[in-house]
């Protein structure tokens, strides 16, 4: 991988909040688990670029603020399959 090249990684599972309110940590095969905020601080620096695949659709994680926090996102379509709140559990 050449420098100007952020890694690309996939993630297949998500660990959420009770009432599956916030993501808290993600999943992914060649990732392991990593703390949220470590993916958040590698999107902002970046280091690497999150995805989520459904098929042949792919969705880019994205850093937003929401009510004073950053949180993790992939798509505004809720009932998507890439959309984060639908992955597994990990």
């Amino acid at each position: 991988m050449g420098s100007d090249e952020m890694a690309r990684v996939k993630v297949t599972h998500t660990r959420k909040t009770k009432g599956r309110r916030s993501i808290v940590g993600l999943y992914g095969p060649s990732m392991g688990y990593q703390d949220a905020e470590e993916v958040i601080d590698r999107i902002r620096r970046g280091v690497a670029r999150y995805y989520v695949r459904e098929g042949s659709w792919e969705a880019d994680l994205r850093v937003v603020e929401e009510d004073g926090e950053l949180k993790l996102v992939s798509t505004a379509d809720f009932f998507s399959r890439n959309h984060l709140a639908n992955l597994p559990d990990c």
